[in-house]
């Protein structure tokens, strides 16, 4: 089944020195490169997730010595022998992970009250039937925000990123068809103030997500640095 891991950044203003020290040469200078703190915050926090979760997935490993390439369109995969299938995601207050043991997915999160495009600019990102259920919607926010995570999601499972036009992805109910596959979708609200959306092949199980708090992530680092061995319940 897909494994989504949320962490919750309110209230932390920098990253522990244990999330730095977690991370390797290229994912540091990065993170340096973020001019406002909370972006690097969210830097830092995602890419620590990512290589805890993913020693977890993979017994014996060390977090640290994890090693991670991208391919032609940006995505990141783990460059070891081992698949695991993964996606992440950052906006202001949160983070996330997405994980899989067999298929491609894609993963998503926004903060509510991000401005949304204006009503020209959305005709690059949804197709003509969303653009009409969007002109009646008694929300405009939400369903937009719905709408384009779902889309965000689904270019993300297909490994296209950006360079994949949105208006090309049908968004219908729990269902996306992207240029490839027909991918189930599913929503969450981690947080009262953030949208998650996960793209997915339907035929893994349910969902198994998993919110923690910053202080829960250190303590999962902590583990790591002990080489004991820790899975999150």
């Amino acid at each position: 089944m897909p494994q989504v891991y949320t962490v919750d950044l309110a209230g932390l203003e920098y990253a522990t020195p244990g999330w730095l020290g977690l991370l390797d040469k290229v994912e540091r200078a990065r993170a340096d490169r973020f001019f406002k703190a909370r972006d690097r915050l969210a830097f830092i926090a995602a890419h620590t997730l990512k290589r805890v979760a993913l020693a977890q997935a993979l017994p014996g490993r060390d977090a640290k010595a994890l090693q991670f390439d991208v391919d032609p369109y940006g995505k990141p995969f783990l460059a070891e022998q081992d698949r695991v299938p993964f996606s992440l995601s950052h906006t202001n207050g949160l983070v996330a992970l997405a994980l899989s043991s067999q298929t491609d997915l894609g993963v998503d999160v926004e903060a509510l009250g991000s401005p949304i495009p204006h009503k020209d600019a959305m005709r690059s990102i949804l197709s003509a039937a969303e653009s009409a259920a969007l002109t009646y919607a008694a929300d405009l926010e939400n369903t937009f925000l719905v709408l384009w995570t779902a889309k965000e999601a689904v270019a993300k499972a297909e490994g296209k990123g950006f360079s994949l036009q949105f208006s090309e992805i049908e968004v219908h109910h729990d269902h996306a068809q992207g240029l490839s596959l027909r991918w189930k979708l599913w929503w969450s609200r981690p947080t009262p103030g953030h949208i998650l959306a996960l793209a997915w092949d339907e035929r893994e199980g349910a969902v198994d997500m998993r919110a923690l708090r910053g202080d829960e992530l250190t303590a999962w680092v902590e583990c790591q640095g002990e080489g004991v061995g820790h899975r999150m319940a």
